[in-house]
């Protein structure tokens, strides 16, 4: 297929994937309103911790859902390539490893829930309750993650866009049945959850066997591909103990330290990152299955360009969002929300000034997968992201706020960006003089020209009070913003295309 073929291929599941992504942002922003207030604080803060010692036990499924589409993807890339053989395989240890979960969420997970949990006691058989709904939710998330892969790596993004409609518009309706009935909110919205998550699942069986021909499932026997799939997961488990680590396990040493109220504004928090994400989200989704089919017929030319340009437009989406987020914040969470938890503001801007920094690496990583060269690199970016749980754990005993925990996750970031591009110099003979020149390097001085105009707006305290203020403020940060990214951001070539193809949409709307 040629490249031009592949570029529009991508702008086009590219803007699918932003069709989903605005959707998912505007219903979530303001299901987590609603959530919030129907729930209360303490059932909020409650219902994010509990879900989240469910999530610990997933990345075992989180490793095998990467190598999944991974290996979906490579034999799509393939002229030969066994994908039914390769789909079935993965089914059947996904439901294995529902049950492994099963077990440990039952046994190591309750006895966590019931005697380590800071955790109201009045509430205790309604949270036994909910964490057996997030359990059974869980299990099902986890044998969808071959059919989920399955469509990724087949491209048909308008699907993915198509079924998040569905998705919100049942959570909508959560939010209509919390609001209407008199029950415990609390166990009837753990409930309904599930019942999305199955309805979902059911449909994604369902659009597999009748839309993609090569997605079916045969009787697999073949011990060795078995090993080969459970190598790479294996390895891959590190990177997904790590991540899942640094996410739910500080959110817990929060939970150890400050109590149900602060998980509440971690929750609002991480919220708020996901709704951002889902612009930069969409974009990487759309390039991942080529970076894995670039390595497949290696075509080194094409996948160093997919590299850089992922990289730096994936900052640069986020920049556009994030930055007039942060600078109205307050006022911001004050509009949605209403009075929100303390440190919610804090927490938010470290979380998204980490994101920032994790868009710049999803490229890369995603490329170090597809060579399959995972043992040494998973052993060493897991031990450096764990390395958020001690740290944490030290600067809770020391007395520091929570907001501190993320700032050192921060930190570690930055490390870990550094140990992938000097993985990819060695895999893939990567340029790292060329990724610092033509992508950290402006994307570098654009983030330290907008703290600086972020630091003089708190400091002379010219955030909006008003809904009006905070139109207009938004344009003119945004308008700061695109300043630099086309003063900065993009080389000469990239400011000609930007500029060429906005010419022509608007030319083809006038005409």
């Amino acid at each position: 297929m040629s490249q031009n073929s592949n570029n529009k291929r991508i702008a086009k599941n590219t803007m699918f994937m932003y069709m989903r992504m605005l959707l998912i942002m505007v219903v979530s922003l303001f299901t987590s309103r609603v959530v919030l207030h129907t729930l209360g604080e303490q059932d909020f803060g409650t219902y994010n911790i509990v879900g989240g010692v469910v999530v610990m036990f997933t990345f075992i499924s989180s490793a095998m859902a990467t190598g999944t589409q991974r290996h979906l993807s490579y034999e799509l890339g393939k002229s030969e390539g066994n994908v039914p053989v390769i789909f079935s395989a993965c089914v059947n240890i996904h439901v294995c490893l529902a049950f492994v979960i099963l077990i440990l969420a039952e046994t190591i997970g309750l006895w966590f829930v019931n005697v380590k949990m800071n955790l109201p006691l009045d509430r205790m058989d309604v949270i036994n309750w909910i964490y057996q709904f997030s359990i059974l939710s869980c299990m099902v998330s986890i044998i969808q993650v071959p059919f989920t892969a399955a469509i990724l790596s087949h491209e048909r993004m308008s699907f993915y866009a198509y079924l998040s409609i569905y998705d919100v518009l049942m959570k909508l309706g959560i939010l209509y049945i919390l609001m209407t009935l008199l029950v415990d909110k609390l166990l009837l919205y753990a409930i309904l959850l599930l019942v999305v998550q199955i309805t979902t699942f059911t449909i994604y069986i369902i659009y597999c066997r009748v839309k993609l021909n090569d997605i079916k499932y045969v009787r697999i026997r073949d011990t060795k591909l078995y090993r080969k799939l459970l190598s790479f997961s294996g390895w891959a488990l590190f990177g997904s103990f790590a991540n899942v680590g640094y996410q739910q396990g500080v959110n817990i040493i929060v939970n150890l330290f400050f109590g149900v109220a602060l998980n509440a504004a971690v929750g609002i928090a991480n919220q708020i990152n996901s709704a951002v994400m889902q612009f930069v989200t969409g974009f990487q989704q759309a390039l991942n299955p080529q970076l894995v089919q670039a390595e497949a017929a290696k075509d080194r030319t094409r996948q160093m360009d997919l590299i850089f340009k992922s990289s730096k437009f994936s900052f640069l989406i986020m920049v556009c969002i994030t930055y007039p987020l942060l600078v109205n914040l307050d006022y911001i969470l004050r509009l949605w929300l209403g009075n929100y938890p303390t440190y919610t503001n804090d927490i938010c801007l470290f979380i998204m000034l980490g994101a920032l920094l994790e868009t710049i690496s999803g490229p890369l990583w995603v490329t170090i997968f597809a060579t399959g060269k995972i043992k040494i690199y998973q052993i060493i970016i897991s031990a450096i992201l764990l390395l958020n749980l001690p740290l944490s754990y030290i600067g809770g005993k020391l007395g520091m706020p929570p907001h501190g925990m993320y700032l050192i996750r921060i930190a570690i970031f930055i490390i870990a960006l550094v140990v992938r591009l000097n993985f990819l110099s060695r895999y893939i003979k990567l340029n790292n003089k060329l990724f610092l020149k033509y992508v950290i390097l402006p994307l570098f001085i654009i983030f330290v020209v907008l703290s600086g105009i972020y630091i003089t707006v708190q400091f002379f305290q010219m955030q909006a009070n008003s809904f009006m203020q905070f139109v207009y403020q938004t344009m003119i940060h945004l308008v700061i913003v695109l300043i630099c990214i086309m003063g900065i951001g993009l080389t000469h070539g990239e400011r000609i295309f930007v500029v060429t193809k906005v010419k022509n949409l608007i030319k083809s709307k006038w005409n």
